[in-house]
């Protein structure tokens, strides 16, 4: 029958019911007297260590999750008859077919709570960049309406005035580079860049253009100027300008052709302050094209060639006929002029546009 037996090294034997079989419970050396297992109403409570010795210690009724450390230094948790997780020397391991579930907001790296969720995170599923592609990124400072700019779309921003500072985006050799506008223009050469204009139905007599001349950088000009006149019989009066003035105490000198319906006019002139362009029809309109060939030595002339059709009529008969004007201008002074203006000598411009353009060097 079943009994408990003490031996004499102390231990405690309970024998199975045939007495074949055995539990021990065998005490090692005590120091001093100690609670080692304490049996209670609802709790087993034990003392300071309890050695399972690389025993399982079954944690449910069917006996199918536990805890073992069978291998040295791995503790196993196995749930429902399967090793889910494992416990190494500083490492939480996740066994194949098991999964780690985190609420959003409770993951901390170091001292740093991961605030993403995981839709955010989801992002990054199927990434191919490598690491050196996503430090790309590292240092990029622009926008996302910058970043928008390369997409597809179809709608286009507001227009701008390109200046030379302004710049593009180039491959140059692989690399890509921002450049100014001015290395496109002199690339291109012989481009013409607008480079200064006023329009306005204000009266005035005098339309003139500065500072838009550089003779380093342009190898000509093209002036278009369009005007109408408040008067008859007005003499308009071309003039180089140089620092906001009009350059008049050198001598000018002029031809031109005045070509009407059936009849030419020539005149010629020199020694003059200005050179004239005959317009005689008041409230009628004049167009002036002109092509400035300029020295950038001081001391020499700046030439300008001028092709005119007026509105300006003369009388044949009881009609009137436009006419159409070719002439040329040179102009010999100790400055270097940087502007041009049209002057109406006796009566005002009510409406009037002038526009330069500098023709790049190549």
């Amino acid at each position: 029958m079943a009994e408990i037996r003490v031996n004499s090294t102390g231990g405690v034997k309970l024998f199975d019911a045939d007495d074949s079989h055995y539990a021990q419970i065998k005490a090692g050396t005590i120091s001093s007297n100690t609670d080692v297992l304490e049996l209670g109403s609802s709790a087993v409570v034990a003392g300071t260590k309890v050695d399972l010795n690389g025993q399982e210690l079954i944690l449910d009724a069917d006996a199918d999750t536990s805890i073992t450390a069978d291998t040295d230094d791995q503790i196993d948790v196995r749930i429902a008859g399967a090793d889910d997780f494992q416990f190494t020397a500083n490492t939480f391991t996740a066994q194949s077919g098991s999964s780690i579930v985190v609420p959003d907001g409770g993951l901390t790296f170091g001292s740093t709570a991961i605030s993403s969720t995981a839709a955010e995170l989801n992002i990054l599923d199927g990434v191919t960049s490598t690491t050196a592609e996503l430090n790309i990124l590292d240092g990029v400072t622009a926008t996302a309406s910058e970043l928008n700019l390369l997409d597809g779309g179809t709608s286009v921003g507001s227009s701008i005035t390109l200046a030379d500072a302004d710049g593009f985006v180039v491959n140059d050799g692989g690399t890509m580079k921002t450049i100014p506008a001015s290395d496109i223009s002199a690339y291109a050469g012989g481009t013409l860049v607008p480079l200064a204009q006023i329009e306005s139905s204000s009266d005035a007599s005098v339309i003139a253009l500065d500072s838009f001349m550089d003779a380093s950088t342009y190898t000509a000009y093209k002036v278009f100027f369009a005007a109408k006149s408040g008067g008859n019989g007005n003499v308009l009066q071309a003039r180089f300008r140089d620092g906001g003035s009009a350059l008049t105490a050198s001598s000018y000198d002029f031809a031109n052709i005045s070509r009407y319906h059936n009849a030419t006019d020539n005149e010629s002139g020199n020694g003059e302050n200005h050179a004239d362009i005959y317009d005689d029809g008041s409230t009628n309109t004049v167009f002036i094209e002109f092509t400035i060939l300029p020295d950038d030595s001081v001391g020499n002339q700046a030439s300008s060639i001028c092709i005119w059709q007026s509105s300006d009529r003369k009388y044949n008969g009881n009609s009137r006929r436009p006419r159409v004007v070719v002439g040329a201008i040179q102009f010999i002074n100790d400055t270097v002029p940087d502007g041009f203006q049209i002057e109406n000598t006796t009566a005002n411009f009510e409406d009037y546009e002038m526009h330069a353009y500098g023709i790049k060097k190549s």
